[in-house]
């Protein structure tokens, strides 16, 4: 199991705000979970199959974002 943070050093759809957007830990089997983390906006949790369908949402999908993951 590993776990990790991700950045976001802009938003470009100004919905989620930058910095520390999200807390999550990828399973041994590769399913991934997400915690939203953004202060004053309403958080959630999702479950993803694999890192790379998360990833492909949350971070391909937003190239100008300047995502960073910091893996704890």
């Amino acid at each position: 199991m590993k776990t990790f943070e991700m950045i976001r050093q802009a938003d470009e759809s100004g919905v989620s705000g930058t910095g520390k957007v999200i807390e999550g830990v990828v399973f041994s089997d590769g399913r991934t979970v997400i915690a939203w983390c953004v202060p004053g906006k309403p958080n959630s949790v999702a479950l993803y199959q694999t890192f790379e369908d998360f990833k492909y949402i949350h971070v391909d999908s937003h190239p100008t974002n300047g995502t960073i993951f910091n893996w704890l």
